[in-house]
């Protein structure tokens, strides 16, 4: 079983929530380590980290409240959305003024860019196909 520990906490703070994540959102982040964001420049990191937040919340909240719910409960689809903003971030620092460290994580990401007019409601991000 994988310690997600140093990578659950990371992404509580990313998010602002205080409930505790479940496994899977830690394992879609996983291959990305305390390295991966020590290495960055400063406004990359901030950036990276202030938009998967953003835009991950954003999704989230834009599916609305279940009865009962303070909030809604993440689905992949959320984290993906994040994801994909914070490549959007590093990509908007020009190619000659990224780290070396930005575009290794680019080169590396499995997802596209952050585009579209509703995040979070793209049939191909994983738990958003029945909306």
């Amino acid at each position: 079983m994988t310690d997600y520990t140093w990578t659950k906490k990371t992404l509580a703070d990313i998010l602002g929530d205080d409930r505790g994540l479940p496994d899977w959102a830690a394992d879609m982040v996983a291959k990305f380590g305390p390295e991966d964001l020590d290495e960055l420049r400063r406004d990359e990191r901030e950036a990276a980290l202030s938009a998967f937040g953003r835009i991950a919340r954003q999704s989230r909240d834009a599916r609305g409240r279940e009865a009962g719910e303070d909030r809604p409960a993440w689905v992949e689809g959320d984290i993906d959305w994040g994801l994909r903003a914070a490549r959007a971030a590093l990509e908007a620092v020009p190619a000659g003024k990224r780290s070396e460290k930005a575009t290794d994580l680019l080169a590396d990401c499995e997802c596209p860019s952050a585009v579209g007019p509703h995040p979070g409601r793209d049939a191909s991000t994983p738990g958003t196909e029945n909306w």
